[in-house]
């Protein structure tokens, strides 16, 4: 399929608004949209570049919500991005240069544990107790959550939830809010080195990242809105649903 098609840009828009939503109340919105470039004609290595713009874009719009609205603590956030950008920059040059199939295997694996465990312990997610894990153990996290963001980003937000609910024991509303903001710097950095290396499709990148900011701004309000329960039933539905794809995908 060509870019240029009415057809071809109106489905790469409307994937972005149903990702968006996804990205900012849970996450997973990037295994939707992996295969929908990948199926318009763009290799995957492409497509996983291209989807940076519109994760940058909808959690951009989301920070600036969450900002108005006070409910972001910029003092405490940057312990929370730092790690994560230096390790998105490790994680988006092993993509640049390595293959995937690896790594795809281990993550896939992670996601469907972390659906398993969502379904047989729900209330870790939104009853966090017992002592946060230390500074040192955070930042370690983080790094390494940030190199699998950025080398293959989706299921990030599933991974950067878990961090930061049940290791850092922060309520879910609390995570989503610092997940998007980490999300938000580390895509930066990770978008600016695949664009180095012409790796982005911009007109794919621009017609998904104008459906996501709709869809984000949607997903920030109906964040603030709802209780954690229902975050967290959304979140189980979207790990279950994202790690039996993912492992289809990778074993098949």
């Amino acid at each position: 399929m060509e870019m240029n098609t009415a057809f071809t840009l109106l489905l790469t828009m409307l994937t972005g608004i149903v990702a968006g939503f996804l990205n900012v109340t849970a996450g997973g919105g990037t295994i939707l949209t992996l295969p929908i470039l990948n199926f318009i004609g763009l290799d995957l290595g492409v497509a996983n570049a291209t989807n940076r713009v519109s994760i940058l874009f909808q959690n951009l719009s989301a920070i600036r919500h969450y900002h108005q609205n006070g409910k972001i603590d910029w003092k405490e956030a940057v312990t929370y991005i730092l790690p994560a950008v230096a390790g998105a920059v490790l994680g988006t040059l092993s993509a640049v240069y390595m293959p995937p199939k690896f790594f795809r295997i281990i993550v896939a694996i992670s996601i469907f544990s972390m659906g398993i465990l969502l379904v047989a312990k729900p209330k870790m997610w939104d009853a966090p107790k017992g002592e946060p894990i230390s500074l040192s153990k955070r930042i370690a996290a983080l790094f390494l959550v940030g190199i699998y963001g950025g080398f293959l980003q989706a299921g990030v937000g599933f991974l950067l939830i878990w961090a930061i609910s049940g290791g850092c024991k922060k309520t879910l509303r609390e995570a989503n809010v610092l997940k998007i903001t980490i999300v938000a710097f580390y895509t930066m950095a990770s978008l600016a080195l695949f664009a180095s290396f012409g790796m982005v499709n911009w007109t794919a990148a621009f017609a998904l990242a104008f459906g996501s900011v709709i869809g984000g701004n949607a997903g920030a309000r109906f964040n603030l809105k709802a209780n954690d329960r229902v975050i967290r039933w959304i979140l189980t539905t979207v790990v279950l649903v994202s790690s039996i794809k993912m492992m289809i995908d990778v074993f098949r």
